[in-house]
């Protein structure tokens, strides 16, 4: 029996079924949902979503060839996987593959990205195909700037007291009288015998850096990157997409979660 086609290649029953039971005999088993459940058949189908999109990027990779893929990996690891074996599996690559090319899938990638996309990340295949689609997508000097301009917060710079003793201290770190007396000295004070935690305290302030923000240049690498990696993200998720309503093909039963035509559909309108 198959579940789905991605271009000709079958999902089979048997595959979904076998992913789904190395899930819950998994560190996550006891918080998925029963599987006589609605969000239990739910999730397989999901499943189906998944798989069917991590065989679209390692078909996409083959196409692209086997080399370039291989390259990707650090060359002291002992598993890299053949072309042959990601179209005949489909399988999510391991832990310890990911991390030889240094894939590391951070919470905020998988908030902003979405379930579908954020699992295929993590994966090296998906990796490099992510590099290969995304590569031309850059941010624009002018919208990097006018994101400096719009966040002004973030980019503050607190007042600083720099002291012998205890190096920088800024707003909020000491408390009481302390803090106080830090704050309204002179740059080469030295304050005390001032009783706080532990007894009395001896502090010389030999630089004062008043507040301001944080220079565009110092910054701007940082804002570029950021608004570069969630402009690529996006931009892989609507390929990822375009390419599934392309080339996916789901059998009855297997439908989309959100699919109103099935009847465990969790969104109706």
């Amino acid at each position: 029996m198959i579940a789905a086609e991605v271009q000709g290649r079958p999902i089979t029953v048997a595959e979904v079924d076998a992913r789904l039971a190395a899930l819950r005999t998994g560190p996550l088993a006891d918080r998925l949902p029963h599987p006589g459940s609605a969000e239990g058949r739910n999730l397989r189908r999901w499943l189906v979503q998944l798989m069917a999109a991590e065989l679209i990027v390692a078909q996409e990779y083959a196409a692209s060839g086997e080399q370039t893929y291989a390259q990707t990996f650090s060359e002291t690891s002992a598993e890299i996987p053949t072309t042959g074996e990601v179209l005949g599996t489909g399988e999510v690559l391991g832990t310890g593959q990911a991390a030889a090319v240094g894939e590391v899938l951070t919470m905020a990638q998988a908030m902003r990205t979405g379930g579908v996309v954020a699992a295929v990340l993590a994966t090296a295949c998906g990796r490099a195909v992510f590099d290969q689609v995304t590569a031309p997508i850059n941010t624009p000097e002018p919208e990097i700037y006018d994101y400096y301009a719009r966040n002004p917060d973030r980019f503050a710079r607190p007042e600083t007291r720099w002291t012998a003793e205890l190096g920088p201290i800024r707003r909020g770190e000491l408390t009481g009288p302390i803090e106080d007396a830090v704050f309204a000295a002179a740059e080469g004070d030295t304050l005390g015998p001032i009783d706080g935690p532990g007894g009395p305290w001896t502090l010389t302030v030999t630089r004062i850096e008043g507040r301001g923000r944080q220079p565009y240049r110092e910054v701007r690498e940082a804002i570029a990157a950021e608004l570069t990696a969630a402009r690529r993200e996006r931009a892989f998720g609507q390929w990822l997409e375009a390419r599934a309503a392309e080339c996916v093909r789901l059998m009855p039963g297997f439908e989309h979660p959100a699919d109103p035509r099935q009847p465990d559909a969790t969104h109706r309108h």
